[in-house]
């Protein structure tokens, strides 16, 4: 199963894309097939129901319905990739794909 996720931030081109670039290296890390997109919240949150994981800067999850499909996963320190696999494998665990 190829994982869909959702790098999230305010444009889709800062923030989003740092968060897009760690999260594709730690899946390859763990030999998860997954495709990795960076948006804006608005494009992100039309996604909830096609996705997997939607991953974002904390203070941006509340803005996310979180009765759908998607995981909402929310970083404080988004170059640190240990917060950034420490927030992703309970959700992978869940997802049976860690």
């Amino acid at each position: 199963m190829s994982l869909k996720i959702v790098a999230a931030c305010g444009n889709g081109m800062g923030t989003s894309m740092i968060i897009k670039l760690k999260v594709e290296k730690l899946m390859k890390e763990l030999n998860i097939d997954a495709s990795v997109e960076a948006l804006s919240m608005g494009q992100s949150k039309s996604l909830t129901n096609s996705v997997d994981i939607i991953i974002a800067s904390s203070h941006l999850t509340s803005e996310f319905v979180t009765n759908q499909k998607a995981k909402i996963v929310g970083v404080v320190n988004l170059m640190d990739e240990n917060e950034i696999k420490s927030a992703l494998n309970p959700v992978l665990a869940k997802l049976n794909v860690n």
